[in-house]
């Protein structure tokens, strides 16, 4: 199978046009450019309401909230591959990424993430001496085995604390991009 049958989701978790989001859209571009198809959602920007916890979704796979995670478990489901692109808060992943995991609980109740590849992108606003991005790539290693995914694919950059410091990286981020077409290409 070659790119141009596999579907990509990007998820932006932040919702600033900043430093993630030039990245989901140096990547979205770069997809483009390789004909496959993808999205980008950035739920941060959504109106999703925060899990309750009721277990619903355990019990019949669909959650009570009618939200925009309604037409985003619909992008997940028909995706093959899903990138994470997060900052780091506290060493961890963003709050808005949480919450959008969170709310996919209705596939993992019924497996339906199962077999889908992960791409993690991590974006740190210090040093990596001083502040890690570990913790988030972790957080998102433990979902994708919890979901039944394989974490394919993961880069991290540092030292990215103001809008387009991630730019200074423009010969790593073309090299993520190229990784990630030939990963997808390679299926």
């Amino acid at each position: 199978m070659t790119g141009d049958y596999m579907k990509v989701l990007i998820v932006v978790g932040s919702r600033r046009e900043g430093n993630s989001f030039v990245l989901a859209n140096k990547l979205k571009t770069s997809l483009e450019n390789a004909r496959i198809a993808n999205d980008i959602i950035i739920p941060g920007n959504q109106k999703i309401y925060l899990c309750t916890g009721c277990m619903d979704c355990d019990r019949n796979g669909v959650c009570d909230f009618k939200d925009d995670m309604v037409a985003n478990i619909e992008k997940v489901t028909s995706s093959d591959y899903i990138v994470f692109i997060t900052p780091v808060r506290w060493d961890l992943l963003s709050g808005d990424l949480k919450i959008f995991m969170d709310r996919l609980n209705p596939l993992f109740s019924t497996r339906q993430m199962k077999g889908k590849k992960m791409i993690a992108i991590i974006v740190g606003s210090k040093k990596r001496t001083e502040y890690s991005t570990d913790g988030a790539l972790t957080s998102l290693g433990s979902f994708a085995s919890s979901a039944g995914m394989s974490l394919v694919y993961s880069s991290q950059f540092d030292e990215c604390l103001n809008f387009g410091d991630v730019l200074k990286y423009e010969d790593k981020i073309n090299k993520m991009c190229e990784d990630i077409i030939k990963l997808i290409d390679s299926e």
